[in-house]
């Protein structure tokens, strides 16, 4: 009996023994895990979002940054905080927008005007010659004021569509051959077509009287004569 009994106190002391040590053992790692956590950032950011309580707990004298999806205490439940509201910023002041003044359309009156003509519709209307009377220059159209071509568009016969070909031909040539002045027309600025009378002159002769006296147009006097 006192065999048996000494057996069970050593085994009960053996037990209690073995029970310490690993309770020192747990607490250990408790205190060694925790200094790990503290010292460990990154350590502490991953068990933070699995483990929030541990961390806190590990972590005592450690304030985790305010989130904004951390819960907040109120009311009879936790309400998740909103985001903060972007600042607004005041529009920029709009700038006022300066157009453009279109030039003012050139009065075609003076000396020394020259320029290479074409047939219009080659050459767009800019310096072109569109009948044996008008002409289109720097993008204006001008009728001699001092004749009457005969039509090509529109003739009343097929003499009066030639002679006026003839006489298209004839001006383009006319002011090809160098400077001009262009003279107002006292009586009208400009015809039903708004284009503008002008009388053409070089060296102080009429170019439009040379067409009348070479036979490709009538003066005003004469501007009901037929050609046909």
């Amino acid at each position: 009996m006192a065999k048996a009994s000494t057996a069970r106190r050593r085994k009960g002391g053996k037990t209690k023994s073995v029970i310490s040590m690993r309770l020192w053992l747990a607490a250990l790692c408790v205190v060694t895990g925790a200094i790990v956590l503290h010292d460990n950032r990154p350590v502490r950011d991953w068990m933070a979002g699995y483990f929030p309580d541990t961390v806190k707990t590990a972590s005592p004298g450690h304030s985790a940054p305010a989130t904004a999806g951390r819960a907040v205490s109120g009311g009879a439940g936790a309400q998740t905080a909103l985001p903060p509201h972007p600042q607004l910023r005041p529009p920029l002041p709009v700038g006022t927008v300066q157009t453009a003044s279109l030039p003012a359309e050139e009065s075609l009156l003076g000396k020394a005007y020259s320029g290479t003509f074409y047939f219009c519709g080659t050459s767009g209307l800019d310096n072109c010659v569109a009948a044996g009377d008008v002409f289109w220059f720097r993008k204006q159209a001008v009728r001699l004021a001092d004749i009457r071509a005969p039509r090509t568009e529109g003739a009343a016969c097929e003499a009066e569509r030639q002679r006026g070909f003839a006489a298209k031909v004839r001006l383009r040539d006319l002011l090809n051959q160098g400077q001009f002045e262009l003279v107002d027309w006292p009586n009208a600025a400009s015809d039903s077509g708004g284009r503008k009378w002008r009388v053409v002159l070089r060296n102080g002769q009429s170019i439009g009287q040379q067409l009348v006296r070479e036979g490709l147009a009538h003066g005003v006097a004469e501007a009901a004569k037929p050609w046909c």
